[in-house]
């Protein structure tokens, strides 16, 4: 889980590389379509993916997964990025569980606490803190900037809980496969143009590297390690990576970027990191007191939304 973090942490670098090349729709529809046929070449090969045979019904949900899940996620992911900097973009991402909870709270698959109310307050008095002031436009950060990349973190919470409904059905090779190869396609409207106008002949060794680290390390090793992570940790514990990935993130920044965090950016980050913490820890004790209160010990823990994807 540690290699997954780091991962995702320098992707949001690589990122910021690739997009001195490629604009951010061309970027988007690259990594979805490069991460989709990588991942259908090992589901292929591979002894341990799962027969699709989805219904009728189950295949609106699997397009609106691909959809928020990589589509819009990615899409905004790397527009926002394009607008703001490595600190701030890794600062909002970390947010993804307090998304995931507002949604879980509007849709009432979970209840609301005093807690809960008061990790959602000091997050987004984080996040605007950020998108306000000298914070807002250090090392060529926007505020626009930040507010796509929130975009991008709700789309993934949307996914989030979108996914639950059939995760249990196919192993998470043969899902994301699909999943992915699906984003691409909805992209290719408005991605094909884009990577068709792209200079190819002008992009740089740097540029390629940073787009097959994205495809490759970012995308597909990073969440294949995820998911095997889940077999033997515990969600909660898997979540608390999540606190690790922006430090990562930042300190990479300062060091290949010359990025420099202000001072009130780094309160912002703080303030998000312990709005997460709160949330996160009423969540675990709520989870914790549903399985140990009044059942069965052979009973199954019970999943809150979003547990496998914190």
């Amino acid at each position: 889980m540690l290699f997954a973090t780091i991962f995702w942490a320098t992707n949001i670098v690589a990122g910021k590389e690739a997009l001195r090349g490629f604009g951010p729709v061309a970027l988007a529809e690259l990594r979805a379509l490069g991460a989709g046929l990588v991942l259908l070449v090992i589901a292929l090969v591979s002894s341990k993916r799962s027969a699709l045979r989805l219904s009728r019904r189950e295949w609106p949900l699997i397009v609106s997964i691909a959809l928020a899940g990589v589509a819009l996620n990615q899409l905004f992911f790397v527009a926002g990025l394009n607008r703001t900097s490595v600190a701030h973009t890794s600062l909002i991402v970390a947010l993804g569980p307090i998304m995931v909870l507002v949604l879980s709270c509007l849709l009432r698959l979970e209840g609301l606490t005093a807690m809960k109310v008061a990790g959602m307050v000091v997050s987004f008095a984080g996040v605007a803190l950020l998108t306000v002031g000298r914070a807002a436009h250090a090392n060529g950060a926007h505020w626009q900037g930040d507010l796509t990349v929130l975009a991008s973190t709700t789309c993934f919470a949307v996914f989030t809980i979108q996914v639950k409904k059939v995760a249990h059905r196919y192993d998470p090779l043969t899902l994301n496969a699909l999943v992915f190869s699906l984003a691409a396609l909805l992209l290719m409207p408005i991605g094909a143009p884009a990577v068709l106008a792209v200079r190819w002949s002008a992009l740089s060794a740097a540029v390629w590297w940073s787009l097959a680290y994205m495809i490759v390390f970012g995308s597909v090793i990073s969440y294949m390690i995820f998911a095997y992570s889940l077999t033997g940790l515990a969600a909660s514990r898997v979540a608390a990576f999540n606190y690790l990935q922006p430090v990562i993130a930042i300190f990479l920044a300062i060091w290949l970027l010359a990025e420099r965090p202000t001072k009130q950016a780094a309160v912002g980050g703080a303030l998000i990191l312990l709005g997460v913490y709160l949330a996160e820890r009423e969540r675990a004790g709520a989870t914790e007191e549903r399985v140990n209160g009044g059942r069965s010990r052979h009973c199954a823990p019970a999943r809150r939304a979003g547990d496998a994807y914190d």
